[in-house]
């Protein structure tokens, strides 16, 4: 049985579905163990499901069988998109470095690092994962040790810190620990894990003394690409419309929920949300649409997890779209249409409420329309913020015609995607459209 804790807004839902799938349920908050009667279990976890950035989705991280062993499960029920690392999360490896901000490591990955430190390049050295690669994303590792364990962590940065999740009256018991117990560990660098404010001083001094002989033998090194500790396994799972009425059905079988109730938390509510819950009725539509006249963002998320944050300003609702203005910054080009951005150029961007695109038209700062760029994606998200998952393939609209952009990318990438959303060209119009202040329209 393997023991999951998770946090967030999808804590319910998830803690009812991983109860149901015969997971072990840890280090619940308070609200979490009331509302499922969970005894009290406060032993580390073998894998932790958080929100994503975007709250759109979470993040999972863990021994590698739970990892799998979770997705498998979620991935059957919610359908969602899955985008797994290449790399996993403080892994410890001999590289090589390949300028003066990179470094490859086993199977040819190359690695930026961190520009305060110097690289000598074709020196070898032993370095470890900050962040993984993902997608096209490169992974960042730092030429420093690492080596974690269930409490604690020793790594070479030379100073004691802990988890943001330690309350400041356990900080106190764990920096007294590190400065006479730990001494000779925190001299070298020690990082106290959340589960530490759990844990019995002798469990952790057990630990620190453990980590420090395989953090000595770690130092010997090998040839260049070996991987001298194994970390954990880490992947980034997004939720659309359809997986999230999926969770919102889960969360309904464990406590009052309105539907929608995912796609609105992501929108930042909070007790209001707790309110329309206990009175029931279909408010999501109604809801979505009343947020969205004070949208101020647009979130393009990657199916890898990257988000573009666009600034913009509601125009209003037009035949089913909602139009935002968003003002360009002079400078770049445009992508996929090749005009070179002007001084006052801004973009009119409809978000139709069913459809999955959504339109971006581009204007000179008189007005004039210099071409369309419509993006493929997973059926947008109204509120104060519009969310929507890219699903790599686009077209654009100017005077010279029609053109279909990034396959190449959707192919290398499409394993993300569940079978549902792997026809990304169908969701595009098949005659060019242009945004405009009163909604879309095709172009003549």
């Amino acid at each position: 049985m393997y023991k999951v804790r998770i946090r967030g807004i999808y804590a319910t839902a998830l803690t009812k579905l991983a109860l149901d799938w015969g997971f072990k349920v840890v280090q619940p908050t308070e609200k979490i163990a009331r509302r499922f009667g969970l005894e009290p279990d406060f032993s580390p976890p073998n894998i932790t499901v958080k929100d994503h950035e975007s709250k759109t989705g979470v993040v999972t991280m863990g021994l590698c069988e739970a990892v799998e062993a979770f997705l498998s499960k979620l991935t059957e029920y919610a359908d969602p998109i899955v985008a797994r690392a290449r790399a996993r999360l403080k892994e410890v490896f001999v590289g090589k470095a390949v300028g003066e901000a990179a470094v490859e490591g086993p199977g040819g990955e190359v690695f930026d690092v961190p520009r305060r430190y110097v690289l000598t390049p074709g020196a070898t050295g032993i370095y470890t994962v900050v962040r993984p690669p993902i997608g096209p994303l490169k992974g960042v590792a730092a030429p420093e040790i690492v080596v974690e364990g269930q409490y604690v962590e020793l790594n070479t940065t030379g100073r004691v810190s802990y988890s943001e999740h330690i309350p400041p009256e356990e900080a106190v018991r764990l920096r007294i620990l590190a400065e006479t117990r730990l001494r000779q560990y925190a001299s070298i660098g020690l990082r106290f894990k959340s589960s530490a404010r759990y844990a019995p001083d002798d469990a952790i001094a057990a630990e620190a003394e453990a980590l420090y002989k395989e953090m000595l033998e770690i130092s010997k090194g090998g040839p260049p690409g070996q991987v001298l500790r194994r970390g954990k396994c880490f992947a980034v799972v997004l939720f659309d419309s359809e997986s999230k009425a999926r969770l919102d059905e889960a969360r309904a079988a464990a406590a009052p929920t309105v539907g929608g109730h995912h796609a609105l938390r992501a929108q930042g509510l909070g007790k209001c949300l707790d309110l329309l819950d206990h009175v029931g009725g279909d408010v999501y539509e109604k809801a979505a649409e009343f947020l969205a006249g004070e949208a101020s963002a647009v979130y393009h998320v990657k199916p890898w997890g990257e988000v573009v944050k666009m600034r913009a300003e509601p125009v209003g609702v037009r035949g089913g779209a909602l139009v935002l203005r968003r003002r360009l910054r002079p400078g770049g080009m445009l992508d996929g249409i090749g005009v070179k951005i002007e001084r006052g150029f801004y973009a009119l961007t409809c978000v139709p409420r069913e459809e999955g695109y959504v339109v971006h038209t581009y204007y000179t700062a008189e007005g004039k329309a210099v071409g369309t760029y419509v993006n493929a994606n997973t059926v947008p998200e109204w509120g104060r913020r519009v969310i929507y998952i890219d699903l790599l393939v686009d077209k654009a609209f100017d005077g010279g015609g029609e053109r279909v952009l990034d396959l190449d990318e959707y192919e290398k990438y499409a394993e993300m995607f569940p079978q549902r959303l792997r026809d990304p060209l169908s969701r595009l119009p098949k005659t060019p459209i242009w945004c405009t202040e009163e909604g879309i329209k095709t172009i003549a």
